[in-house]
């Protein structure tokens, strides 16, 4: 049966993973906790972790397979989550409305 006390974490990492930067993330301490953490979805077996940047309007797409080459989406782009989300792409310009 479904309700609150039934509710629990999925056991294990996403396949996707999106983190949206607040007002406080853009230091250079933040930074590496970002990466830091971005490194922990890897190794618990995330295939792609998006950084989505409010203020540049960016999502930075970083994968398992290359975590170091993040691809950047920018407005007019249509961001993808492969080989996560196969066949599946937003456009960014419905991310920043």
């Amino acid at each position: 049966p479904a309700g609150p006390k039934h509710m629990r974490f999925h056991p294990g990492a996403p396949t996707f993973a999106v983190e949206v930067r607040s007002e406080n993330d853009y230091t250079p301490k933040a930074e590496r906790e970002i990466a830091a953490k971005r490194d922990d979805y890897f190794l618990a077996g995330t295939q792609v972790v998006w950084d989505v940047d409010p203020i540049a309007e960016t999502i930075n797409s970083y994968k398992a397979s290359d975590p170091s080459s993040p691809v950047v989406y920018h407005r007019g782009d249509v961001a993808d989550a492969e080989p996560a989300l196969p066949g599946w792409g937003v456009k960014v310009d419905d991310i920043f409305v």
